[in-house]
């Protein structure tokens, strides 16, 4: 799944690209505000940080202050992975959560000049991200709690 996550991401980051050279070109060149090319590209931008930071999830490259656990014994490390990931899940609920509600209540209102694409639509990105990072989040417990967890931040050999 990271694979199509990562392809998604470079899709996005394709669109965000075209767009924002189209904003160029518009206002540098053709001397026309098109102001639906600002909204899409903070919308590709919302999406690739968001596609992005799932696709992170699985190796846990996160940006992460690690100076406690590191001197602590191996066993030590260990619970203290596992203790900030269950930490982790109820915030990752709560934010689906809420993004789910904010889609349910913003499904008819479109994103300021683009008229077909709905804030709905971005929240739910938000509720699909979320669930992804929680997936790759049970399945990191789930290698501490075998003793198979990789070193964070280092990609799986087989990937």
């Amino acid at each position: 799944m990271k694979s199509v996550l990562e392809k998604l991401n470079a899709l996005v980051l394709l669109c965000m690209f075209c767009v924002t050279v189209l904003t160029v070109v518009f206002r540098g060149v053709l001397g026309i505000p098109a102001s639906w090319t600002e909204d899409l590209a903070q919308l590709t931008f919302f999406l690739l940080v968001f596609v992005g930071a799932s696709a992170a999830m699985e190796d846990e490259a996160h940006i992460r202050i690690d100076t406690v656990v590191e001197r602590l014994g191996r066993r030590g490390q260990r619970a203290a992975r596992i203790l900030g990931r269950v930490l982790m899940i109820p915030f990752l609920v709560l934010f689906a959560s809420g993004a789910w509600d904010n889609a349910m209540n913003n499904w008819e209102i479109s994103l300021g000049t683009v008229d077909w694409v709905r804030i709905g639509h971005m929240y739910l990105a938000l509720v699909f991200t979320t669930l992804v990072m929680l997936y790759y989040l049970a399945i990191n417990i789930a290698r501490d709690l075998r003793g198979a967890s990789r070193q964070p931040g280092t990609p799986d050999s087989k990937a």
